[in-house]
Parts: structure tokens; C-alpha cells; sequence
């Protein structure tokens, strides 16, 4: 009964004479280029030093309201204070974040909203913008 519960070794780098090129394994690099490792980690980086420099209860507001997704009354209820409170924090955090972080967008935020163009039901942003949920 062991044998026959044996596990099968394949090894992926040698191929058999017998085997058809059609039945290798092609996996595919799914991970980051260098360059976009480095432009990630730089976006990143640039977030993070805007972030450290809003007050603590901005920046705690915009933590748990937008990086942890919770909700107005859940992050008041955390923070102990009212849900006007931290609508006003995560208001007055967004432009202060956007200010920051404006040198490094460009032109997408000084159309205001509208950065966006719609073509037809798509949505096409531009190459530019940093993804931040936090920046409004």
C-alpha cells in the first residue's frame, strides 16, 4: 500500500524525449518588472511621508476611515469621538494630502474631479495618478 501512495517527482527545468512540447509546463512571471517594483514601493514611500505629516487625529481618522475601510460610525466609535468629528478629519486630511501629493499627480487632480474622462461606459484614467482612496 505504500508504493502505491507514493508521490510523483516532476521536475519542470528536463523534459523527456518522448514528451511533446505541448505538454510542458509555461508558467508565467506574474510578479512585478524591476520598474514597477521600484515605482510601487516609491508611491508608497511618498504616501507615507504625507500621511506622517498630518496631525495624529487626521491622520488616525484617514487610517481607519480609508486604508482600513470602516465605516463614519465605526472609526467615531474607535476614535471616541462624533461622527461629525470625523467627517470633518478625513475632510480636512484629503486636502491636506492632496496639496502634499499634488507635485507628484500632476494634472490629475487640477481639473478637480473630473481628472477622469468617460468614453462611452468606460472609464479611462490617466497615466499619472497615484490610486489613493485616501485623497479623495
Amino acid at each position: 500500500m505504500r508504493k502505491k501512495h507514493r508521490l510523483w517527482d516532476v521536475s519542470l527545468d528536463e523534459s523527456t524525449e518522448t514528451e511533446q512540447p505541448s505538454s510542458r509546463l509555461d508558467v508565467e512571471d506574474q510578479g512585478l518588472n524591476p520598474e514597477q517594483f521600484y515605482a510601487q514601493k516609491e508611491r508608497q514611500r511618498i504616501l507615507s511621508e504625507a500621511m506622517n505629516e498630518l496631525a495624529p487625529g487626521m491622520r488616525k481618522a484617514i487610517e481607519l476611515r480609508e486604508l482600513d475601510e470602516r465605516s463614519t460610525e465605526e472609526t467615531a466609535r474607535i476614535m471616541g469621538i462624533s461622527v461629525g468629528a470625523v467627517k470633518a478629519r478625513v475632510f480636512h486630511g484629503r486636502r491636506k494630502l492632496r496639496e502634499r501629493l499634488k507635485p507628484y499627480v500632476g494634472l490629475a487632480w487640477t481639473s478637480g474631479r473630473g481628472a477622469s474622462r468617460t468614453i462611452g461606459n468606460t472609464k479611462h484614467f490617466l497615466q499619472d495618478q497615484v490610486a489613493c482612496n485616501a485623497c479623495g
